[in-house]
């Protein structure tokens, strides 16, 4: 009878919660700063229209395709967005089957723990690319499709742009701007935790500006990774993913800032796995061991959700 290799009890959702916890792989920077305060599970595959009113204010727009899907009329809570998941398979190679049944469960559990940190970097990095898209008030999801990949596009609403006419070239007229896109969000209900964000070629147009000034009415200082002007910080954000056909996307562009209410009620919600292995249930990740002849794989999946507050950014060009 061939030796049988079960990691089932290494993979229940409690011990994942477990290795999560002491886990090196941690989220990446927007997902960290932005999405972090408000973290949950929703039980149902799908999320429904009145959700993200409740946090945006507004219906969200899906694409599929390049279509509007149709909404109708009717009451919002009838209508959702399809979480399209994250679903990822590793097999185990035979130098690891070999080791698993050489050795006991502690060393076991150690590769099996491995597995679990390079899924949790792969679906934190896939997070981390819709946190960065989400700066825009979309998201963008692909899905396979017989002849390809297609998008299903998420609209949540319009991030406002306050470029000035004339570019700044003084410090004043940063700092001036700064107040002018602070105002704006507060004229929306927002602006209790500003923080900007710069673009590769803004941060550094901002570095040359504050380097020049010889005034003492606004204070500049660079520290904690970004640099003060004023009361405000302003921290250079490097993030990027790609697009479906590989493409290098910036989550700001070069030359833009983004003020942001770091305050405002942006969400991640993880939508239940469509998966009766799973129980149906909503869990940050799900992992399962699917037997494979001579081979194991173990199979991952995640269905997360990105819920941006459109209202509570501000884009302006500097440079």
């Amino acid at each position: 009878m061939p030796y049988k290799i079960d990691l089932k009890k290494f993979l229940t959702p409690q011990k994942i919660k477990d290795y999560i916890k002491v886990s090196p792989v941690q989220p990446r920077t927007i997902t960290r700063e932005l999405y972090s305060k408000d973290v949950d599970t929703f039980d149902s595959p799908v999320y429904p229209f009145s959700e993200i009113k409740e946090v945006t204010g507004n219906v969200p727009l899906v694409i599929r395709g390049g279509e509007p899907v149709n909404v109708a009329s009717g009451e919002t809570s009838y209508h959702y967005i399809e979480v399209q998941p994250i679903d990822i398979i590793e097999t185990l190679n035979p130098v690891d089957l070999l080791n698993m049944k050489a050795i006991g469960d502690v060393a076991v559990e150690k590769i099996v723990r491995e597995k679990i940190n390079k899924f949790r970097k792969i679906i934190l990095a896939t997070i981390e690319a819709l946190a960065a898209q989400s700066l825009s008030g979309k998201i963008s999801y692909q899905i396979k499709k017989q002849e390809g990949l297609d998008d299903y596009i998420v609209d949540f609403g319009k991030v406002e742009n306050l470029s000035p006419s004339k570019l700044p070239e003084t410090l004043a007229d940063v700092y001036n701007l700064f107040v002018e896109m602070e105002g704006k969000l507060q004229e929306k209900g927002y602006g209790e935790k500003v923080k900007i964000y710069a673009g590769r070629k803004a941060y550094a147009r901002l570095l040359e500006i504050a380097a020049s000034y010889q005034g003492k009415t606004i204070s500049v200082e660079q520290k904690d990774g970004g640099l003060y002007i004023g009361n405000y910080f302003v921290k250079p954000l490097l993030s990027s993913y790609r697009d479906k056909n590989g493409n290098l996307k910036r989550a700001i562009q070069d030359n833009y800032i983004k003020m942001i209410d770091t305050a405002a009620p942006f969400r991640l919600r993880y939508l239940a796995i469509d998966d009766l292995r799973a129980d149906l249930r909503a869990l940050p990740i799900f992992i399962a061991q699917k037997d494979s002849g001579k081979t194991i794989e173990l199979e991952a999946q995640s269905k997360p959700l990105t819920i941006p507050v459109p209202d509570a950014i501000i884009d302006a060009k500097v440079v």
